[in-house]
């Protein structure tokens, strides 16, 4: 059998109360007790004449007066003298390195009040609600315009060129033969790209005369010169309404010489015929 548990009992801690408070200083005090043997309350005397002033608002900072007179004035006496402060070092150190991975690009917008959406696909989310013009139109500026004529007319020679005359009943006579001769050398009586008469000729700002589509399709073919001069041309084509007037003129004059010269007895070749 297990012997019983057995408890052991805590002795009793002993009570503060119960402790002896040490015996007080006596009444009387003599001058050559140190510090260290006092013992016994101590009173807390405040300093005499000590003001100590205290707020809770921030200090703020004195106005600034822009009208008052400035402290120190200048010596109006003085004189400016010339100085090379600016120029005597050289600052400028080159053009500097950029990273090779940023391209900047600049666009300008010459028609804010445009709708780009419906001007580059036909389409706008906004539909009739948007604040924007929907216009599709591809016109140029006025002085776009005024640039490319400053730019197609520079350093040349402006001229006009007579196609036609007022009087378009009156007679071809022997004395204007000279002067149309002259015009009509120059204007070739087929297509030079085709080598076939004209089929709605069309005329080029330098004033060669081609077929619409030949012209059409030898820029289509990305060749924007003129095939006559090599001159650019812009993809600018005006409908030639005088050829047809021109080429008869042409075509008159040339049998005109072929009569006097069979009147004179001379042979006509077979390409003259």
């Amino acid at each position: 059998m297990s012997a019983p548990v057995v408890f052991k009992k805590r002795a009793a801690k002993p009570s503060a109360a119960a402790k002896p408070r040490p015996a007080s200083p006596p009444s009387g005090s003599s001058g050559d007790s140190s510090p260290d043997e006092a013992s016994g309350p101590r009173v807390k005397r405040r300093r005499a004449n000590v003001v100590t002033a205290s707020s809770t608002q921030p200090k703020r900072p004195e106005a600034y007066d822009a009208t008052a007179a400035p402290s120190i004035a200048a010596d109006k006496s003085a004189t400016i003298e010339a100085s090379d402060d600016a120029t005597r070092q050289a600052r400028s150190y080159g053009p500097q390195k950029a990273a090779g991975n940023v391209r900047t690009i600049t666009f300008t917008d010459y028609a804010p009040d445009v709708c780009k959406d419906y001007k580059q696909t036909g389409f706008c989310g906004f539909g009739d609600t948007c604040k924007f013009l929907h216009a599709r139109e591809d016109y140029k500026a006025g002085w776009a315009l005024d640039k490319e004529w400053e730019t197609a007319t520079k350093g040349k020679k402006l001229s006009g060129t007579v196609v036609a005359s007022a009087k378009r009943d009156a007679k071809l006579h022997d004395s204007s033969d000279e002067e149309d001769a002259a015009l009509l050398e120059k204007i070739p009586f087929a297509c030079i790209i085709c080598k076939e008469p004209y089929k709605q000729p069309v005329v080029t700002k330098c004033g060669h005369y081609f077929c619409e589509r030949c012209a059409l399709k030898r820029y289509a073919n990305k060749k924007p010169d003129c095939a006559a001069c090599g001159a650019g041309t812009g993809g600018v084509f005006n409908g030639a309404k005088n050829l047809k007037r021109i080429l008869d003129r042409k075509a008159a004059r040339e049998k005109r010489r072929r009569e006097k010269a069979k009147e004179q007895g001379l042979e006509v070749s077979d390409e003259e015929k």
